[in-house]
């Protein structure tokens, strides 16, 4: 999702709509991602003045994360929407275009990234033996020997 400026701006006459289909399993490596489903993107985009290209995009996959209690893969569904801004001047709501070409991909990934959520837990509990919870009376601390009899 690379184009430069000249083929946005012609573009946008045609046809300013965007639907793809993106691999980004290269881009997992060194996280803890253990794999990502195909990336789909669809939006449209606008230009203003030559200088200045917005993009509305919405962004749908899958991220199998490891649970945080058994490193178990579990799915992760992502689905937002983002507006990127690119503009050939400085600006501090927008990316600055490096020479003539706009590439969409690093964008793309950040705005997943940032929605990943640091961990993962699987909803099942009955996987895990908390142990006994009882007490032995022999054993109480003589401290706490009055809170004995406020346990119902």
């Amino acid at each position: 999702m690379k184009w430069t400026t000249y083929e946005l701006i012609k573009q946008e006459k045609i046809d300013n709509t965007i639907d793809e289909r993106l691999d980004f399993s290269d881009y997992i490596e060194g996280t803890d991602i253990y794999r990502i489903s195909p990336v789909q993107v669809k939006g449209d985009f606008e230009i203003y003045d030559a200088e200045e290209f917005v993009f509305y995009l919405d962004i749908k996959c899958t991220l199998y994360l490891p649970d945080a209690r058994t490193l178990e893969e579990i799915p992760y569904e992502i689905d937002l929407s983002v507006e990127e801004g690119f503009s050939t001047f400085e600006d501090e709501e927008n990316h600055k275009i490096e020479g003539i070409t706009i590439d969409l991909l690093p964008i793309i990934w950040s705005n997943i990234i940032l929605e990943k959520p640091i961990r993962v837990v699987k909803n099942e509990t009955d996987d895990f033996d908390f142990g006994n919870t009882e007490v032995e009376t022999d054993d109480i601390n003589p401290a706490f020997a009055k809170l004995k009899n406020n346990k119902k």
